[in-house]
């Protein structure tokens, strides 16, 4: 096995290592609300799932482009080595970022934007790099198998999935400024929504 199969290989495992813990981490913090049954499982299905417009646009996506003959993406499909490495080790990389960020959100975090009860602010860990770091990390977990696919219909998805986190990154910065305030406008000055160390050009 080359170090870039090995790679691609640790990019795999990382995906669903992200996939067990969100599933997992969903499951403890709505069995551990002090609800019924049915209050636990709604919890857990809203928490755990994107806005269903989410979910039907990449369905959609994903069955327009396996419909399509393969040959309307060969002029744009490049397979290299050096991008499937690279396209690992960013997609490695992510799915470190989204575990340290979920784990840091604890009982904070849902799937979709929402406020949840005796919600806090989080600026430490990860939240001090950027202001949404499971984006970050799911974007570039996204340019990352864009990489390893060699592009071709891969940026359809990229597209699509940037678009949304841009407007979920507004979305939610204006929940945070209605909920926190001050605090959460001086947070946004200081750090950056998704790219660590940007200038203020693309603080977004």
């Amino acid at each position: 096995m080359t170090i870039v199969d090995a790679l691609a290989t640790a990019a795999g495992w990382s995906i669903d290592i992200v996939g067990l813990v969100w599933l997992g981490t969903a499951v403890w913090f709505a069995a551990a609300r002090p609800t019924g049954l049915r209050g636990k499982i709604w919890h857990f299905l809203r928490t755990l799932l994107p806005e269903p417009w989410m979910i039907a646009g990449i369905v959609a996506l994903s069955v327009v482009i396996h419909l399509l003959p393969r040959d309307v993406w060969d002029p744009i499909t490049w397979k290299a080595a050096i991008l499937k490495g690279a396209g690992s080790i960013l997609i490695i990389a992510s799915a470190v970022l989204m575990v340290w960020a979920r784990l840091a959100l604890g009982t904070m975090w849902a799937g979709r934007p929402m406020i949840q009860q005796d919600h806090q602010l989080r600026t430490g860990g990860p939240y001090q790099l950027v202001r949404h770091p499971i984006y970050t990390g799911l974007l570039g977990l996204m340019i990352g198998l864009t990489l390893v696919a060699g592009f071709g219909s891969s940026i359809v998805l990229l597209v699509f999935v940037t678009v949304w986190l841009l407007r979920r990154v507004r979305v939610e910065d204006h929940m945070l400024i209605d909920t926190f305030g001050d605090d959460y406008r001086s947070y946004r000055q200081r750090v950056p929504a998704l790219v660590p160390f940007a200038g203020p050009l693309i603080r977004v």
